[in-house]
Formats: C-alpha cells, sequence, structure tokens
C-alpha cells in the first residue's frame, strides 16, 4: 500500500514539475516578446530611454533561457546540442542588442534598425531550429 501511495506521490510531483517549467517557458518567450516590442517602441517614438529599457529587459530575459530543459538531439545524422545551441544564440543576441542601442544613441538609426531586424531573425533562427 505504502509502495502505491509513493509512486502515485512521486508521478503527481514529476506531472506539475514538468507543468511549472513549461509555464516558466511560456513567461520567458513571453517576456522575451514584450522586450522586443519595446524596443520597437523605442524606435517608433525615437526615444533612446524606451529603447535602453527594451535592451535591458532582452538581456535580462535571455539570462532565464537556461531554465529551459533543452536536451541533445541527433538531427540529420549529426548529433545536435539544443541547449548548447541556444546559449550561444544568447551570446550573439546579447552582442546585437547591445550594438543596436549604441547605434541608436550615436544617431544611426539605419544601422540599429538594421540590427533590430538581425536579432529578430535570431530569434526566429533558434525558435525553427530548438523547436523542431
Amino acid at each position: 500500500m505504502k509502495k502505491i501511495l509513493a509512486i502515485g506521490v512521486l508521478t503527481t510531483t514529476l506531472m506539475f514539475g514538468a507543468n511549472v517549467s513549461k509555464a516558466e517557458q511560456v513567461i520567458t518567450m513571453q517576456g522575451l516578446e514584450s522586450a522586443m516590442g519595446m524596443i520597437q517602441k523605442g524606435f517608433l517614438r525615437d526615444n533612446p530611454a524606451i529603447m535602453k529599457l527594451g535592451v535591458d529587459s532582452l538581456k535580462e530575459k535571455l539570462v532565464s533561457i537556461n531554465s529551459f530543459v533543452i536536451e541533445k538531439s541527433v538531427m540529420d545524422g549529426e548529433n545536435f546540442d539544443a541547449k548548447q545551441y541556444a546559449q550561444k544564440e544568447v551570446q550573439n543576441i546579447t552582442i546585437l542588442a547591445d550594438k543596436m542601442l549604441k547605434d541608436f544613441e550615436e544617431g544611426d538609426k539605419a544601422s540599429a534598425r538594421e540590427t533590430y531586424d538581425k536579432t529578430l531573425s535570431q530569434c526566429m533562427a533558434c525558435h525553427t531550429t530548438i523547436r523542431k
């Protein structure tokens, strides 16, 4: 009887643990989306302060990406480490965000906009690769 009860408790704990992880992932992604929206508002309002808030928020939310459970997989016959790929993308997006803010603050808004587009492309590429 105790074994059945223990198995039930263990199963329930694992199920709820998986749901919390999924909820955390959703919250992280919503935060990243919101940060990109804030950056876009900075462009639309031509306001460096809003742009800086968005970039800071983006960089803060990118740290949360490490909480994702991403396992290695075999992709096209090769070992593909999705977690390592995601961490590399976090570094790339952070560099792009800093460059975008620097260009915007220096008045080179065309270059800042190009960097925003590259950042958004990096986001979409990561989603495409990881979510297969």
